[in-house]
């Protein structure tokens, strides 16, 4: 007999007595084959990385296109017409409420308010003149009913009467051409007024849009504009979904805001909530939000756009694994458990916020425990693993 012929004599004897995977190496050796690998039997392990469900402060915050808004803003226009007679500022200013801000040429109005005095003057003394002829009417018809009545004609005492009643109405109209004098006066004291035209709220003034000599008027559209510069609101739309988040109708009750600026440097003062709007939008799906910011250092200026950073003001420590750890079965979302058998078993959870590499689990694993958190695209249910330190996926 042959060598090969021996060989393969071999081979077929040991095969038949259980050790023919321990031998693919003599296969190899003589045929240039492996030897095939048994049922339930890997060709190698699988290694894999465990650690323990973390328990963090995890407060990732979520971010938000904000928009600058002041919180009061005013144009300046005039109330009667007129030629500008003094500009009061200069562009750019910090005003304050009631400040100055333009003077109107007030001569004809001071000339219209002089005839206005003049003319109440005179339709009160009016006034005293038929109180007084009223008075003597009064006086005639007393004189007559007290009278013998075969001394007194019919016809005097209508007469007494009817003088009376005239009297009594011509008093009724010069106490009415008073009023219509004084509103008038009242009037001429508007006009006089608002030749001077003050700020209504305090805040920076912009560009004037009218000089010196120039001819304003009601409807020739504004002066200058005031916008109020601290503080300062900031409105955002936030999801429906970070609404229910926040707790409803509570929006805003635990969360801190903060701004990032175009530069990425962050605000240094937060925010305080003002408002939510009552109503979603039916076409973003989104509700509009604002808070107030302080604004000492003019760092906000309205119509800019910001990003609103909002998180917990005081966090609680939750449950938090490694992105890595997080895998999908099928449509599920989970991590792989880690069991004391050594063997690995699928868990489903809710992930929340993402961040730096984390995952917030919202509920189906606590902290403690042991989850794969490398390795996990080639595992499967009750799949045997070795353990290895996380660096060997390095």
């Amino acid at each position: 007999m042959g060598a090969a012929s021996k060989a393969a004599a071999l081979v077929v004897y040991l095969c038949a007595g259980g050790a023919c995977a321990a031998l693919g190496w003599f296969a190899h050796a003589f045929w240039g084959v492996s030897a095939p690998v048994p049922r339930g039997m890997t060709s190698r392990a699988t290694f894999v990385a465990v650690d323990e469900v973390a328990s963090e402060k995890f407060n990732p915050p979520e971010e938000f296109v904000g928009h600058v808004e002041p919180v009061q803003e005013v144009d300046i226009l005039p109330q009667i017409e007129g030629y500008i007679k003094e500009v009061k500022f200069a562009e750019g200013d910090e005003v304050k409420a009631g400040a100055l801000l333009f003077v109107i040429d007030d001569e004809r109005y001071a000339a219209d308010q002089g005839v206005a005095k003049a003319e109440v003057a005179s339709a009160k003394s009016k006034v005293v003149q038929a109180e007084a002829a009223v008075e003597r009417a009064e006086r005639l018809l007393r004189r007559l009913k007290a009278a013998d009545a075969r001394g007194i004609t019919q016809t005097e005492m209508d007469a007494a009467e009817t003088g009376l009643e005239s009297d009594r109405a011509a008093l009724g109209s010069a106490k009415s051409a008073v009023s219509q004098a004084e509103a008038k006066l009242a009037s001429t004291a508007f006009n006089m007024k608002h030749t001077r035209i003050y700020a209504p709220i305090s805040g920076r003034i912009g560009k004037t849009l009218m000089h010196a000599g120039d001819f304003v008027s009601p409807s020739k559209g504004a002066l200058a504009r005031i916008v109020q510069m601290d503080p300062v609101r900031v409105t955002f739309p936030i999801t429906d979904r970070a609404y229910l988040a926040w707790g409803g109708a509570r929006v805003g009750d635990t969360r801190r805001l903060r701004l990032r600026l175009a530069d990425g440097a962050i605000y240094p003062s937060s925010g305080k909530w003002a408002f939510s709007d009552n109503e979603m939008s039916t076409e973003t799906a989104t509700l509009l939000v604002r808070a107030h910011f302080p604004n000492a250092n003019r760092l906000l200026v309205p119509n800019a756009y910001v990003t609103v950073l909002a998180d917990e003001a005081d966090p609680k420590p939750v449950p938090v694994v490694p992105a890595l750890a997080v895998a999908k079965s099928g449509s599920a979302t989970g991590v792989w458990l880690y069991n004391e058998d050594g063997t690995v078993s699928f868990r489903e959870i809710e992930p929340g916020l993402r961040a730096d590499g984390k995952v917030r689990v919202v509920k189906g694993v606590e902290p403690g425990a042991r989850i794969v958190v490398q390795g996990v695209h080639k595992l499967g249910e009750g799949m045997k693993v070795t353990v290895v330190p996380a660096s060997e996926f390095n």
